[in-house]
């Protein structure tokens, strides 16, 4: 008597670009092991979709419209302590390896590794294991040498409002834009920039921008 096949490992995509997007799900489907119950192209809207849906793994990018990968996993983590998450990004620095280990993630792809690595690394995550791409190790090993790192004690201070305005104020936003963008008072947003520079021990925007690129929040030379 022939078992019962396994059932379908039920997955959300997050990936702002859609001809990679839809390749991922074409994969996913043609493989017979799992099922796209979901995707997007936008940070925010991911959250919302994998609180709603509660996926087995989510496959995420690093650099997303609304909100970036990190902040994505900083919501997720607590939330759904089961959901595995594959991280699938061009983005290898050091910065990046070591907060993306923290943040509890099970596997990292380099976007230019062939589709066959994603395949291995999907089907590892998939079954409780973890897989790492050779160049996350290497970034994560020198990361673990290096005194600088993703997430440091004060960065990890930051609520997630404070996150959201040191994102936008590294985007050259006025207090006045980003009060609107959160529908926050402009007062407030003054409250939260005074807040974050003293938890970040900055004194200047500059100070600002170069922590949230180092988060992987903000990349500079993705903007039109």
């Amino acid at each position: 008597m022939k078992s019962a096949p396994a059932p379908k490992k039920s997955v959300v995509v997050i990936e702002d670009q859609t001809a990679i997007r839809e390749l991922v799900i074409e994969m996913l489907e043609s493989r017979g092991k799992y099922t796209v119950i979901g995707s997007t192209a936008d940070g925010t809207e991911g959250v919302a979709l994998a609180l709603k849906l509660k996926p087995d793994v989510l496959i995420l990018d690093i650099l997303l419209p609304g909100i970036s990968g990190i902040e994505v996993l900083r919501r997720l983590h607590h939330t759904l302590p089961a959901l595995r998450v594959l991280i699938f990004s061009a983005k290898t620095e050091k910065q990046l390896a070591h907060g993306l280990l923290q943040e509890g993630v099970c596997g990292f792809v380099n976007k230019s590794a062939p589709l066959s690595e994603l395949r291995e690394a999907l089907d590892a995550v998939a079954e409780g294991k973890n897989w790492f791409s050779p160049s996350y190790q290497k970034a994560l090993i020198e990361a673990q040498q290096s005194s600088e790192s993703l997430v440091d004690e004060k960065g990890g201070t930051l609520s997630e409002r404070e996150r959201e305005v040191a994102v936008l104020l590294a985007q050259s936003h006025s207090s006045k834009e980003v009060a609107n963008r959160l529908n926050i008072s402009a007062k407030t947003v003054e409250n939260h920039r005074t807040n974050l520079m003293r938890k970040l021990g900055v004194h200047d925007v500059a100070g600002v921008i170069r922590y949230v690129i180092r988060q992987g929040l903000y990349d500079p030379s993705e903007q039109p």
